[in-house]
């Protein structure tokens, strides 16, 4: 069979390039701009040589990404999926050829392991001004604000809600700021969130009555254990400037609760009787001084279980007669629950009105302040608990504004069903007067939504975007008019205001085809119980695999990457809650556990001599199991192709290239189950230079005895044209082309050497010495 080959070889000799493998080289990652999804911008470029695809595969972090064209190189990665450490792992090969790849370890952009940080307010700062006859003065109110998570902040005024405002509108001039009573008053700015707030207090301006002198300052409460009838221990403490009184007095959630000498401070109150709601209050006053006095609001310990806030609902106004004044007679009602005060406070324009108990509901004032504007505005707040309030505008009696302006009432907001994406479904509806136009603009939370007809309402908008608090707001102006507009705020539905905890059940996993990359096709699906995002995040045998949309379930994994075993893991998280999980182990196709009948075994590859510095490979293998399927024969990055087990043996691959300094190896594999396989080290294939390139190097032959030689060898050097003595270096290759021994022999011109240890076979001397390069052949039995 060897001799057969002869032939071809010589045919081939000089028309013949020897193969060069296909090769990627210069595998580069630029990384770019990181996101809110903890990836990341990464452009991946490479070179590539003799490939066998217009087509190459891409794997992030050990997870197979995608096919690409060659063409689409630079290949930009918008959103690379970030592994939790300091460098990240990209892999390329070119498609189907599982022995052309390239792996490439690169540090992440510094973006990605710079943790956010957090949002600050500070430098709050109030300049006072004048003051009005409505107990109000001028305030203007500056702060500066690092990492803000928006552009918008919330203004609170002694406790009370006054109004949202945009950071750009800083500093900001309130012109009615509401005096407090005291000698100081207190402003809270809030951004975006309750938790980047500042709060100051400051002294009210000169022009407003004298303060008392008497001030109580630093006023803590800080809370303890729980007893089983709903109080629980509270210790009060605060500091006091010239008090008139050596005692003070203490209420508790407005109920009186007694009276006691300032050395008792701190105040231990071992029963404090819980309010119901989030909140309790505490109130201190300096003893027959109700001009020093102090108000704390404070959270209930945890072990009270959990709360429902006081709210309040159905605010609405009822207008009546005008009168000479510039007032009218208003009527005002309302709804609240989980309240323990019994008494409420009303503002009218801003202004305090009185303190009324709920049991005067409905409450007719019967001389109501004009404000000027078409609108007029009420606010009611739960007595001494600021987080209980509600304000509403409204139209004035036609009374006062003969020439009616475009104006909206009566908006109405009607929450419903709650969605995984954080929307809800809100019913919206109002009155409109002298309109301008027949459409009108709505906003959700300060973020513009949308243009509609008048004749749409009322109108349903199903994802309504929850802004993560117990209210939102909404938002409609007349098109085209914005002095004909209307905002209302309203609670979220109580899907959002006491969610229950997110659960994922029914974790599925079904599995296809199986790839050569070793791989296989999986389905992912599950079922989710009040999840808090509309994201979720995949791991596949604990490496992250990525985030999606829960939309997008069930989830279709082209490429699941097979973990060497029978059962593989997959792990599915809502995203940014890692309490809310789930983990599934499941067992791997068919594909992937390999069948006790499939063995590949006995490879052997033997090789022809070589000519013109290349060879042949002689394959050939046994093997049990999948008599219709097939086999790939693959090594130092060849696909050498696929044949059916039926193909003839031995399996003649070739020429290949010798002299490449490069061990050769062949793996036979199951086209089907690629853990199927067998492998044959072949080795370095160094082939001799032949009679034909090298006849005008050589001094001479060698004269060998005996041949066929079974231990030793006498050597002697023929046909030199001088004396050859000293030193010489021997090489013995073997008829494959290999390399098989070297050695140094004292004396050249005539020496012997064991060849006990060769394999039977031919092989070929080559002498190299002073006087010249000799060889010569041998047989070995």
């Amino acid at each position: 069979m060897k001799l057969s080959l002869i032939p071809i070889l010589l045919g081939l000799c000089f028309s013949l390039q020897a193969q060069t493998p296909c090769a990627i080289s210069e595998l580069t990652v630029t990384t770019g701009d990181c996101h809110p999804d903890t990836t990341y911008s990464a452009t991946i470029n490479f070179q590539v040589t003799s490939t066998t695809s217009s087509l190459f595969d891409v794997w992030t972090n050990g997870v197979y990404y995608g096919n690409f064209p060659l063409s689409a190189l630079p290949l930009t990665i918008a959103h690379f999926p970030y592994n939790g450490g300091a460098n990240d792992v990209v892999k390329i090969c070119i498609n189907d050829n599982p022995d052309c790849c390239k792996t490439k370890e690169f540090p992440v952009p510094a973006c990605i392991t710079t943790p956010p940080q957090p949002c600050e307010v500070y430098n709050l700062s109030v300049v006072t001004g004048d003051c009005h006859g409505d107990s109000t003065y001028t305030a203007t109110i500056n702060f500066q604000v690092q990492n803000a998570p928006g552009t918008e902040f919330a203004l609170f005024a002694n406790g009370a809600l006054f109004g949202y405002y945009t950071l750009s509108a800083l500093p900001l001039t309130i012109e009615h700021f509401p005096y407090n009573g005291g000698a100081n008053d207190v402003v809270k700015v809030c951004v975006n969130n309750a938790g980047c707030c500042q709060q100051l207090e400051f002294p009210v301006p000169d022009c407003l009555d004298a303060p008392t002198p008497c001030a109580i300052t630093e006023l803590s409460v800080t809370t303890g254990d729980c007893i089983n009838d709903s109080t629980y221990t509270a210790v009060i403490n605060f500091q006091v400037n010239n008090p008139n009184n050596n005692l003070f007095d203490v209420w508790t959630n407005g109920v009186y609760y007694g009276n006691f000498p300032l050395s008792a401070l701190p105040l231990t109150i071992t029963s404090f009787h819980y309010n119901g709601g989030p909140n309790d209050v505490v109130k201190v006053c300096i003893n027959d001084n109700a001009g020093c006095c102090k108000v704390k609001e404070f959270l209930v310990p945890d072990c009270l279980g959990p709360i429902s806030p006081c709210t309040i609902t159905n605010l609405s106004v009822v207008t009546g007669d005008c009168h000479g004044d510039s007032t009218y007679t208003a009527t005002i009602n309302f709804q609240v629950s989980n309240t323990t005060n019994s008494l409420f406070d009303v503002w009218t324009n801003g202004v305090y009105y009185g303190n009324f108990p709920l049991s005067a509901l409905p409450l007719t004032i019967e001389h109501f302040p004009y404000n000027g504007g078409v609108f007029d505005i009420v606010k009611v707040c739960i007595n001494d608990n600021a987080g209980c309030c509600k304000a509403q505008d409204f139209l004035v009696p036609a009374c006062l504004t003969p020439n009616t302006p475009c104006a909206i009432s009566e908006l109405s907001v009607v929450t419903g069903n709650c969605y995984p994406d954080s929307t809800y479904t809100v019913t919206l509806n109002f009155d409109v007067s002298s309109t301008t136009s027949s459409l009108f603009d709505v906003w959700t939370n300060g973020v513009y939504y949308g243009n509609f007809p008048l004749s749409a309402l009322p109108l349903t908008i199903t994802h309504f975007p929850y802004n993560g608090g117990l209210n939102d707001v909404i938002k409609v102006c007349i098109n085209d008019n914005p002095d004909c507009c209307k905002v209302k705020e309203f609670p979220v539905p109580a899907c959002f205001n006491n969610p229950l905890p997110c659960a994922i059940t029914n974790l599925t996993v079904t599995t296809g085809d199986c790839h050569q990359d070793s791989t296989y096709t999986a389905i992912i699906n599950f079922q989710v119980l009040n999840p808090n995002n509309a994201l979720f995040e995949v791991w596949t045998n604990g490496a992250y695999y990525g985030s999606f949309p829960l939309w997008a379930l069930p989830l279709t994994i082209e490429h699941f990457p097979y973990n060497g075993g029978a059962f593989d893991l997959v792990k599915v998280c809502i995203n940014d809650n890692s309490n809310c999980c789930k983990l599934l182990e499941f067992p791997v196709p068919d594909c992937f556990t390999t069948p006790v009948n499939c063995e590949i075994y006995d490879l052997n590859v033997v090789t022809t001599p070589c000519l013109c510095g290349q060879f042949f490979a002689i394959l050939s293998f046994q093997h049990t199991g999948a008599p219709n399927g097939s086999f790939d024969v693959v090594g130092n990055g060849v696909n050498y192709g696929n044949f059916p087990y039926t193909h003839t043996q031995p399996l003649i691959l070739g020429p290949l290239q010798g002299n490449q300094g490069t061990a050769f190896e062949f793996v036979v594999k199951d086209h089907q189950q690629p853990t199927c396989r067998d492998v044959y080290e072949l080795g370095v294939i160094s082939c001799p230079v032949s009679s034909t390139d090298d006849a005008g190097s050589l001094t001479g032959s060698l004269s060998v005895s005996p041949n066929p030689a079974t231990e030793w060898l006498t050597v002697s050097v023929q046909g030199a044209t001088h004396i050859v003595s000293g030193v010489g270096n021997l090489e013995i290759w073997g008829a494959d082309g290999r390399r098989v021994k070297t050695l140094t022999v004292s004396n050249a011109a005539a020496f012997s050497v064991s060849v006990n240890d060769l394999a039977a076979g031919a092989y070929q001397l080559v002498l190299n010495t002073d006087g010249g390069r000799f060889r010569g052949n041998f047989i070995k039995i």
